[in-house]
């Protein structure tokens, strides 16, 4: 039985049937740790979840910039593990076929940035922009 620490203090168990799912259900739920059972049992920060995903690239969450690099396969299919959608999900959820989310998913192209970015403020690992903040307009 798996255990997360919630950002409010709190902690709740979670089911899941490997470490690969209990660190993709941290991420979905924004858990500030994750506690795996063992002996001895161990933590793992949000930073040490998303490092074992491969999904800490730097720049990889951030907005849009003209130097940004396109997701890796593996990282894109993470995404999709991480979001717990089907490729039919995940184009309803971007306004793209489900096939073209299957051929980016397959190394058939780059996925554009406004398909990543949508995903990653979907699963909570990136902030949907902010009129206030100025990140649209700097």
């Amino acid at each position: 039985m798996f255990a997360l620490l919630l950002r409010d203090g709190s902690r709740t168990e979670i089911e899941a049937p490997d470490l690969w799912e209990a660190m993709r259900v941290a991420l979905r739920l924004d858990a500030a740790q994750l506690e795996v059972p063992g002996t001895p049992p161990r933590s793992m920060t949000a930073d040490q979840v998303r490092q074992e995903l491969a999904l800490d690239r730097p720049g990889l969450f951030d907005a849009y910039n003209p130097g940004w690099q396109p997701p890796s396969v593996s990282e894109f299919r993470e995404l999709l593990r991480v979001a717990d959608l089907s490729a039919s999900q995940a184009g309803q959820l971007v306004g793209v076929d489900g096939r073209k989310i299957r051929k980016w998913a397959g190394g058939e192209g780059e996925v554009p940035y406004a398909v990543w970015r949508l995903l990653s403020i979907y699963v909570g690992l990136a902030a949907a922009p902010s009129l206030a903040g100025n990140e649209i307009t700097n």
